[in-house]
This record gives C-alpha cells, structure tokens and sequence, in this order.
C-alpha cells in the first residue's frame, strides 16, 4: 500500500486570505490556494475531509498531510472627537490604533485509509477551523495626561475606559474540530459520505462586552472554554468524464456556555458571566470539471448565522453587556484553477467572494 506524506507551510496575508465571519475560507495549502474550492473538486484529503466527507472515496491510498499556515492582518480603530467633547476648553482629538497582535498559528492534521478495490474510505481530521483575535493598545496621549500633545496621534476610542474609551482590547478566539469520516461508494460514480464531530473552543476577551459594566467599567475575562459536537453528511458524483458534482451539509456546532470569570481593570471581582456561541450550519454546492493538465473549482455556500446561538440576537441589555454578535448569514463563492502541466509543481490561483 502506497503511503504518501505532504507537509506544507503557509504563509498568508489579507490580501490572499480573507474570513466569512469567523468560519475559515479553507483549510490547507492545497484548498486555501483554491480558494476554499473542494465540495465537488478533492484535490487533497484536506479539502475533501473538510468540505464533503464523500469525496474521500477517490483516494486509494494511505495519505497524511499536514498543514501549517501563519495568519497576520492589520486592522485599525479611528476615532475623533471635536473641541470641547471632553469638557470645556478640551481640545479636538483624533487618531488611529494599529493593531499589534502578531501571527496567529493554524494548523491542519488529515489522514485517509483507502484501498483500490474497496468501496469503504476512512478518514480522520484534525482542522482549526475558526478563530478570530485582535490586540490594541490603550492611548497614552490623551488630554489628561501631562505630557498630552495635540499634534500627535490621540485616539479616543482607545482611552483607558474612566476617559470614555475601551482602553487596552483585546480579543482571542480559536476552534478545533476532530472529525471522523467515513465514505462508501454506492456505484463507481456515486458516493456518500458522513463525519460526525467533536470541537474544542477557546474565547478571551479584555474588556469582557459580556458581563455588565461596573462603577470601574467593564470586566476583563479569563480564557473561557466549551466543548461541542455536531457533523457533516456528503454526496459525491463524478461522471468519469471530467464532469465532478458535490454537496455537502455540516450541521450547527452545538456548544454548552462560556463561562467567564471576570475581574475589573482595578483588580476586584466582578461577577461572572456566561455566553453561548455555537459554529453554524453551512450548506454546500460544488462543481468540479478535468481535462488533461487543468482542473476546475466553483463552490457556492450559505453559512447560517442568523439561526445560530450567540449570534441572532444584537444589541444591549438593560445592564449594559452585549446580547449577541448580531450577523446576518453570509453567501461565498469560492473558484479555483489548477494546472499541473509542471512535474512536482501545481500551480493554483483562487478566489473567494
């Protein structure tokens, strides 16, 4: 039985690389380069362990890869405030607060048992899938302090929060999910798959918009964790011709409650809180087509925010703390190219809308 290895390393910036929501566009060198394509198009077994489990019945070998990719972006906070909004005689303020987070690690774990005359296909992953963080720092140049300069950068969105700012944010959100896949192969063209799931998820969060504000402002939280469980089912059809079909369907992630613990910026005990965010449901569609050195990837998914715990509800409670993210569902089309016209050297382009 043949055993195949990659190990890839992937370094992307916001202008290769872009989130819908906090659900990753791909996983993988080889589907992040596709853009995220994969539902109809299993290029490598990460793609297709992701995307739709049935997929993996294309693979007649024992395969491993591992993928690790570096993720940086750099937002910004700009905010202004016009003469006297501080008090009488304050002057008018503005600035911008980069972000100063740094690289964010993410990693990829996939294995696929296949066997040329067998109809079965197992498979085993390891993906980070989600994750989201941003670190700004508190703005020391403010009209209070002693040594303010007008001139300079002074942005008060980023005050210490007892000036009317957020002071220091920071944010660090990250999900893991285990899945176990297996696929049959009903006829030589048709397929089908499932993959039930388990994820681990992490959220920190300073100031903590969960917990309701005090005399000292909003909380900061620790690192509160939740586990989850869910699945994905997949359908899977290639015509032998070049044509390829998929479709794909994960279900919502259902995690129990973050449970924050949270202390004020003074070092006092605030009182805890606790937050549900589940990962949502996501509907796939994908056609895939082949021909000599070329393969072809469009997929279209609907990414359910609007029917997921943590995110359809918005706004403040009577307290002050946050209700919910508040997004609306997301639609993504992901296109890809592959030419392999070049021993040992695919190139691939892709997009994501």
């Amino acid at each position: 039985m043949k055993k195949l290895l990659q190990l890839a390393v992937l370094f992307l910036t916001t202008v290769t690389f872009a989130q819908v929501g906090h659900v990753m566009q791909g996983i993988g060198s080889v589907n992040m380069s596709m853009g995220g394509a994969a539902t109809a198009q299993p290029l490598d077994i990460s793609g297709a362990l992701q995307w739709n489990p049935a997929a993996i019945s294309v693979f007649d070998d024992k395969i491993i890869n591992f993928d690790i990719g570096l993720f940086f972006s750099s937002p910004e906070l700009s905010a202004s405030l016009p003469a006297g909004m501080m008090g009488e005689g304050s002057p008018a303020v503005s600035g911008i607060t980069k972000d100063d987070k740094g690289v964010s690690p993410m990693p990829a774990l996939a294995m696929v048992w296949g066997k040329e005359d067998s109809k079965h296909t197992f498979g085993v992953s390891v993906f980070g899938i989600s994750g989201f963080g941003v670190t700004f720092p508190e703005e020391k140049n403010n009209p209070m302090s002693p040594t303010f300069n007008p001139t300079l950068n002074s942005n008060p969105i980023s005050y210490a929060q007892n000036m009317g700012g957020f002071g220091h944010f920071e944010s660090n959100y990250m999900l893991l999910q285990v899945g176990v896949t297996w696929a049959y192969e009903i006829t030589e063209k048709f397929s089908i798959g499932i993959q039930p799931t388990i994820n681990y998820g992490a959220l920190k969060m300073e100031p903590n918009p969960i917990a309701s504000p005090g005399a000292a402002g909003y909380p900061k939280s620790d690192n509160a964790s939740a586990i989850g469980f869910g699945g994905q089912i997949g359908l899977f059809y290639d015509s032998k011709e070049g044509v390829k079909i998929g479709a794909s369907y994960k279900t919502e992630q259902e995690f129990g409650d973050l449970e924050f613990d949270n202390k004020y910026l003074d070092g006092t005990e605030a009182p805890g809180a606790d937050f549900k965010m589940n990962y949502p449901s996501i509907l796939s569609f994908g056609l895939g087509y082949s021909i000599e050195d070329f393969d072809f990837a469009v997929d279209y998914r609907l990414i359910d925010y609007e029917n997921t715990d943590g995110f359809i509800k918005k706004g403040w409670t009577q307290t002050g703390s946050v209700k919910g993210f508040g997004w609306k569902n997301v639609n993504v089309l992901s296109a890809g190219i592959q030419y392999k016209g070049i021993e040992r050297l695919p190139l691939r382009v892709g997009y994501t809308y």
